[in-house]
């Protein structure tokens, strides 16, 4: 996990819009029935697997201080040997009252993020301290009331699952403004005040901070702010030279230091990087053991670190009869060392030019196939037109009333010497009804690269941003009468 500004997925280089990719175009077609799931295995750094959680008894008293000799781990019904332990920083479990507020960015900028979210939280609210009130609130140009403090913590969780996409400008400032004046009315002094703000910390109004944050520290609440990625931060473009789209982006720095300082200056952390979006259970477990330090840590090594999420069944016994492990955190391999570098790719140029130094790691998750079609002549230069039949089946999206989600694609074209000659980046998001499914029709994308004449390698990646699920492809073309 990424903390701070390490690694942080806003960063850019300049980049001229040499060529531009012609338009999205999502075609109705008769779409091919899925294909054999094979996949190239590829090195990872670890096989190391870690779990947190909290211990309670009948009573929902925390157990802190159970030592590791009375902890067994199972993984799909296997014991494993315990390789560390970390008992609670917290030896007690004792906590003053907490009003602890999820604070949501719901403009509309930051869906890719929404489904780790709601995964996520589930596990955190079966971690929290029972003294907790917790609350739900969204925000657009104005504070949004999903849920106010509430003991129960199923209707927080309802609440957080309910927190969808609203239409309106994204008002960071003022909405946690009205939410530290909620905070204050409703807490009593003894009591501790906490907001986790989730955003992609897009508000051109950001110049409030210092007045907001001020308030914050004279209220003495703890700002937890987790920068996610906006729809509107991705572009096209190539690898060389000032990008048209930095007059739009100067304030970007600027931006998100402010959305920072929300966290560092009120006693909080500031999280990003990719890892907060590939793996948001780890994030809120973080703030979890921040905020109520409960968690016991344990680790252990699997056999199989190429084993999906899914399909890896890990479970906590402990050999106390009034004993109950909650939900676990977890943080397991699966390939995230080579996987990030596709979805970096898809959020950071910086990360979009290193992605010709990538192995030749293959991923198969989505049921797809690349079509290279015949180049035409683009005046001087020729274009390279592709398509990607898409399986819907193979979809995380898909339900019974049909399948809706978003992807990314990424491509690029290297020459013969490895270099660079033309990139592209772009969302699109598919639509497609149960009678639909039934009549046949599928899921196709359409796109064209500008290029030179000559021979190349195209690599191409799609990625399901619900679920993270990718796959790539890898393939020698020829444009134009190259020899």
């Amino acid at each position: 996990m990424s903390e701070g500004p390490v690694a942080r997925l806003t960063r850019r280089t300049a980049a001229l819009w040499l060529v531009m990719a012609a338009a999205l175009v999502p075609l109705a077609a008769q779409d091919p029935p899925p294909p054999q799931q094979s996949e190239q295995r590829i090195g990872v750094e670890v096989n190391l697997v870690t779990v947190r959680f909290t211990v309670k008894n009948e009573q929902g008293q925390l157990l802190n201080q159970i030592p590791k000799e009375d902890f067994r781990v199972f993984e799909n019904a296997k014991p494993k040997d315990i390789a560390f332990f970390e008992g609670p920083h917290n030896p007690t479990g004792e906590a003053s009252p907490i009003l602890l507020a999820f604070l949501l960015d719901v403009s509309g900028s930051t869906f890719a993020t929404r489904s780790e979210e709601i995964i996520a939280a589930q596990t955190f609210f079966d971690n929290i301290h029972q003294v907790t009130q917790v609350g739900i609130f969204g925000f657009t140009d104005k504070l949004i009331v999903f849920q106010d403090f509430t003991g129960d913590r199923s209707m927080a969780l309802k609440a957080f699952g309910e927190a969808r996409q609203h239409l309106g400008r994204t008002a960071i400032y003022d909405s946690l403004d009205d939410l530290i004046a909620r905070l204050n009315k409703r807490a009593k002094p003894t009591d501790r005040k906490v907001v986790i703000l989730v955003s992609d910390a897009v508000d051109e109004n950001f110049a409030k901070s210092p007045e907001v944050l001020k308030k914050a520290k004279e209220s003495r609440v703890n700002v937890y702010t987790v920068l996610v990625p906006s729809a509107a931060q991705l572009y096209i473009g190539s690898a060389d030279g000032p990008a048209e789209s930095q007059v739009a982006d100067v304030s970007k720095g600027p931006r998100e230091a402010a959305f920072a300082r929300l966290a560092t200056e009120t006693g909080a952390k500031h999280f990003s990087g990719f890892e907060t979006i590939l793996d948001f259970d780890e994030t809120l477990a973080q703030i979890n053991d921040d905020v109520y330090g409960n968690l016991y840590s344990i680790g252990y090594y699997t056999d199989d670190p190429y084993l999906a999420k899914t399909e890896r069944e890990i479970s906590v016994q402990v050999r106390r009869l009034d004993a109950r492990v909650s939900s676990l955190f977890k943080n397991v391999p699966e390939r995230l060392t080579e996987k990030k570098k596709f979805i970096a790719a898809l959020f950071d140029a910086q990360a979009l030019g290193r992605l010709s130094e990538t192995s030749r790691a293959r991923f198969e998750e989505i049921g797809a196939e690349l079509d290279v079609l015949p180049a035409t002549r683009e005046g001087a230069q020729m274009g390279l037109p592709f398509r990607v039949k898409i399986s819907p089946f193979t979809l995380a999206g898909l339900t019974k009333s049909g399948v809706k989600s978003q992807f990314g694609v990424i491509g690029i074209l290297l020459d013969e010497r490895g270099r660079e000659v033309v990139r592209l980046r772009e969302f699109f998001r598919v639509s497609l009804t149960r009678r639909e499914l039934q009549d046949g029709r599928g899921i196709m994308y359409s796109n064209k690269l500008i290029a030179p004449p000559g021979r190349y390698e195209f690599k191409l990646a799609l990625l399901e941003l619900s679920s993270w699920k990718l796959s790539s492809f890898d393939s020698d073309v020829t444009i134009g009468d190259a020899q």
